[in-house]
């Protein structure tokens, strides 16, 4: 479970982002989150779900002057613990 803080000075800025092995699969349960996604963007909001490579370039901030709380699934296709 993972609570992304909202940050006022983060708004404008480029989404930092991060990279490691495996798949990701993100589910939104409160709050709305922007995602990046190497160029792409997309704004995710409660009950939206991503599943992406987490190996390429990926990124997330709390958006709509609120934390967003999701659950972040990270499959590691070698079995190590990340």
């Amino acid at each position: 479970m993972v609570t992304a803080p909202y940050i006022e000075q983060a708004q404008d800025q480029p989404i930092h982002l991060s990279y490691h092995k495996g798949m990701e699969l993100d589910f939104v349960i409160s709050g709305q989150l922007k995602f990046a996604y190497e160029n792409h963007t997309e704004v995710l909001g409660p009950g939206d779900t991503v599943m992406y490579d987490s190996g390429r370039g990926h990124g997330m901030i709390a958006i709509g002057g609120e934390p967003c709380v999701f659950l972040a699934v990270v499959m590691n296709p070698e079995g190590e613990i990340i």
